[in-house]
């Protein structure tokens, strides 16, 4: 995936007007308009490569779907139509996500097209990719040819590019808060509730590693605990002691002996009777 810019303050580039020097929110000096649109025509050229790809797919299915007409019950083709059709909606997903205007098609073209006429300087409402909430913008330049906008957002400071038509008007931001109730929030409320949702989501996920290392800690407790009953269970009854614990008589010898009594040999073991039982049958 393409990267998202972010802007500097300390520069101004001749064509970018609107907008302050960009850069690439992984480090990459975004210098001038010509960086900027080549970054634009990168993410074009992903999305006519997925588009591609999708006719691609959808070529392979129709031959499997040809061959299993006559041959239905084939579950080598049915296993590679069903990953055809798995592979072909993901491929649609990604290229809803793609800012092009010319997609494979003609449903996916039309769902593309902007439904608001923008100008560079226009407030808007674009989504945020940390959070996927929306939030109010300024547009700071606009790419007609690959339908795609460098947006700062108000009160953070940071920017990203975003497809047009994922951008919205901010009246219809601002009645959806009024019919809610709320009043439109400052910069300054804005910024305090997103620092105080990372606060929340921080202290959720400290209390989650915490609650999993309890669990895990009780698990080891309670193993340890079967393990220590179990052994005492098996060895009830039986005399604990070393088989290098020292002798108690002189001809004893430190480590020989049976079950740890060093002081007595090792056990004798007799052959047991033969007997035969052929005397006992009938004659």
């Amino acid at each position: 995936m393409p990267c998202y810019p972010r802007y500097c303050k300390s520069h101004l580039p001749p064509k970018l007007s609107h907008s302050r020097l960009p850069w690439c929110r992984h480090g990459h000096k975004v210098s001038s308009y010509a960086d900027f649109t080549s970054l634009s025509r990168r993410y074009s050229q992903m999305s006519e490569d997925l588009a591609k790809q999708l006719a691609s797919y959808k070529a392979q299915l129709q031959q499997v779907e040809a061959a299993l007409s006559g041959n239905a019950d084939n579950e080598d083709l049915l296993k590679l139509k069903k990953d055809l059709q798995e592979v072909i909606e993901l491929t649609k997903d990604l290229l809803s996500t793609q800012p092009s205007e010319t997609l494979a098609s003609s449903d996916s073209s039309a769902s593309a097209l902007p439904s608001h006429s923008w100008k560079v300087g226009d407030r808007c409402m674009a989504i945020w990719s940390e959070d996927g909430q929306c939030y109010e913008a300024e547009i700071e330049e606009i790419d007609e040819e690959n339908g795609t906008a460098a947006v700062t957002f108000a009160g953070y400071g940071n920017a990203e590019v975003t497809p047009l038509f994922n951008l919205k008007p901010v009246e219809e931001g601002r009645k959806a808060k009024e019919d809610s109730g709320n009043k439109p929030m400052s910069k300054k409320e804005m910024i305090a509730q997103q620092r105080e949702y990372k606060k929340k989501k921080a202290l959720k996920k400290a209390q989650r590693i915490k609650e999993l290392e309890q669990e895990r800690e009780d698990q080891k407790v309670k193993w340890q605990q079967f393990n220590n009953r179990a052994y005492s269970k098996n060895k009830k009854g039986q005399v604990k002691r070393s088989i290098f614990a020292s002798p108690e008589s002189v001809t004893g010898k430190v480590g020989v002996g049976t079950c740890g009594i060093a002081d007595k040999p090792m056990t004798q073991y007799q052959d047991t009777s033969k007997y035969n039982v052929r005397h006992l049958m009938p004659q």
